[in-house]
């Protein structure tokens, strides 16, 4: 995906999808006449929400030399979106506590009501799900996945106000409601905005963001870079970072967290039967180096299917800025082709006890 469509849609996401979904579960909430304590529930669920949003950081998928406007739109989003996450979860609950459950009427009976529910609570699912997505690093998630919730509550909102024109038209014409509310005008409104936002986001596709690749000058590559091997006609690695020793040890340890992240499920070799094993904890070495500090770090990653572990990892390696540099008794080498990475070498390889994986970082001054 490009970066700055990414950017776009995972700030239109958050700025917009989390206060509309706080709203659609309010209103679920409302038509379900819930008894009082659970809007106390309600708002402890957003501040949970806000959390764990906290949680996430300002910006999850920074972009190596990428201008400081590149990834605007995800700081933005999340700071303003958490606003109105809190606003609108603060409003729903004091009014939901303080007023009088909604009673089933001539404008909405009981059978619709509930229908009505499980169109909003599906309209919410269709905005979370980007959020959600977004904030556990794998990016903005298919069209195949919010698409369908998006049809599952316009389906039920067309069937709730089926169910209404069908009761309200076996009633005297005296004896049917006056629009005495802005339902169900309110409604259409909200389902249409959320199937612009969902449809919008869809169509810029899922995943995360493509790397921006920034290609060095001639002189800079003959002062910086590693002279190239004449027998190796691959891409030629950065000798340096622009990253200072905070951002290399916290960039180094996310890279081991990525690693197992791109392994996917591991095997437990030592059980009979299949089974799964637990990912392996992600822990770091600090040396001293001519330089200042670095830090290294390993994994062993259990797998019945090693190959296409170890490819898995390779690919996201390489998506990450990373390239093979050399190969050598079944190892493979990789190194920075971007100057805004915290690791200086990853070796890739493996054994009778599944792939492994060494990290070694830029050594910097601290």
């Amino acid at each position: 995906m490009e970066p700055g469509a990414f950017d776009t849609a995972v700030g239109a996401a958050l700025l917009f999808g989390m206060p509309a979904a706080v709203l659609f579960v309010a209103a679920a909430l409302r038509r379900l006449s819930v008894p009082r304590w659970t809007w106390g529930v309600f708002a402890a669920g957003i501040v949970g929400v806000l959390v764990l949003l906290d949680g996430a950081g300002d910006v999850r998928y920074p972009i190596p030399g990428a201008t400081p406007f590149e990834d605007f739109g995800q700081w933005v989003g999340l700071a303003l979106g958490c606003v109105g996450v809190a606003v609108n979860g603060a409003v729903c609950a004091l009014l939901g506590g303080f007023r009088r459950p909604a009673r089933p009427s001539l404008q909405v009976s009981g059978r619709e009501a509930r229908v009505l529910s499980g169109a909003y609570l599906a309209l919410a699912s269709a905005l979370v799900v980007p959020v959600v997505s977004w904030s556990c690093g794998l990016g903005l998630p298919s069209p195949l996945l919010t698409v369908p919730l998006l049809a599952v509550g316009v389906a039920l909102f067309g069937l709730a106000l089926t169910l209404r024109s069908r009761r309200l038209g076996l009633l005297p014409e005296d004896d049917r409601p006056s629009v005495v509310s802005l339902w169900p005008a309110d409604a259409v409104t909200g389902v249409l905005l959320t199937a612009i936002l969902v449809v919008a986001n869809g169509s810029l596709g899922g995943g995360v963001p493509d790397r921006v690749r920034t290609v060095p000058d001639a002189e800079e590559r003959r002062s910086t870079s590693p002279a190239p091997d004449p027998d190796w006609p691959g891409p030629v690695p950065t000798g340096h970072t622009t990253l200072d020793a905070a951002a290399v040890e916290a960039g180094t340890r996310r890279a081991l967290a990525d690693t197992v992240r791109w392994a996917g499920p591991l095997d437990d070799l030592s059980s009979p039967t299949p089974a799964r094993a637990s990912a392996p904890p992600v822990s770091l070495t600090e040396e001293r180096c001519d330089g200042g500090v670095r830090w290294t770090g390993s994994l062993v990653l259990p797998s019945v299917t090693p190959q296409d572990v170890a490819d898995a990892v390779q690919r996201g390696w390489e998506r990450s800025g990373y390239a093979v540099v050399d190969r050598a008794m079944g190892t493979d080498f990789l190194m920075p082709v971007e100057d805004a990475l915290p690791v200086r070498r990853m070796a890739l390889g493996g054994g009778q006890d599944g792939v492994h994986v060494e990290v070694e970082s830029f050594c910097v001054p601290r």
